[in-house]
Formats: structure tokens, sequence, C-alpha cells
């Protein structure tokens, strides 16, 4: 008697061109960099409030880079905007946005507070995981330029 194990055609994934690849190694770089922001351990005791008062807003600004992340990977939609129907403004309907532009953008923002609220910093972990976090911005920033253009 025979059987069918391993009988189904495996499909082949589609290769991806170079600017591709730099594309999703930029967003691997930036989910990492978010995760290891969020994932910070815990200032200790109430004398350590300085580290506590930094890690707040580490967290402030790897948050909705995490979640733009996230809406951008999936299909699942965290929320939706809404506009007015031209013709009858008392009715909303959802607009979709292309969740790459909205992490572009929230990327953007992101890269702002670093540089104009992670100022002061004298912890050399919270300097190296400011850094990284940085870099990665950036480096996801020119690689959705390079991504936009071609479009």
């Amino acid at each position: 008697m025979s059987t069918s194990v391993r009988t189904k055609v495996e499909k082949k994934q589609p290769s991806l061109s170079n600017e591709d690849k730099q594309f999703e190694q930029s967003l691997l770089a930036l989910d990492n960099a978010c995760i290891s922001v969020l994932e910070m351990p815990m200032a200790r005791g109430r004398k350590d409030t300085q580290r506590l008062y930094w890690q707040q807003r580490f967290i402030n600004i790897a948050n909705p880079i995490s979640l733009a992340l996230m809406e951008s990977k999936g299909p699942r939609h965290f929320h939706y905007h809404y506009r007015h129907r031209e013709d009858d403004e008392s009715v909303l309907h959802p607009v979709l946005e292309n969740p790459v532009d909205m992490l572009a953008q929230v990327c953007k923002d992101a890269l702002r507070q670093c540089r104009s609220e992670l100022v002061g910093l004298d912890d050399a972990d919270m300097i190296e995981r400011r850094f990284s976090l940085e870099n990665s911005l950036i480096e996801f920033l020119q690689r959705y330029e390079e991504y936009a253009a071609k479009r």
C-alpha cells in the first residue's frame, strides 16, 4: 500500500531583488532596536529615578515604532483613520493608508525625538541603545526613500 507522504509540490519563493533584501534587512534591524529598547531591564529601587526617567523616554519613542512595524507586517490593522464622505458629512468611512508610508512617518518623528529628547544620557548602556535605535531609523529611512522612488 503506497502512502502520499511529501507528495505535495513545494512552491518556490519569489526571489527578491537586492534593494528589496536591503529594505527587509532595515526593517529587521529596526525591529531589533525597538525590542532592545522595550525589553530593557527596568530600574530597581527608588534611588534610581534618573534611569527610570530615561527608560520612560525611550519607551515613549519606541512604542509608536513598534506598533507601526506590526501594522506594516500583517493584515491586521490596529487603527483606522476616518473621513467624512463628500456627499454626506454625517457618514464616516475608513481611509486605509499604506502601512509602510505610515511607518516611515512614525520613524521620521521618532528620529526627531531621539535627537531632541535623549540629549544628556550618561549611562553607557542607554547611550549604546540610543545610537542603535538612531542608526536603524536612519538606515530604514534611506531604504524607504529608495523603495518609494521605485514605486
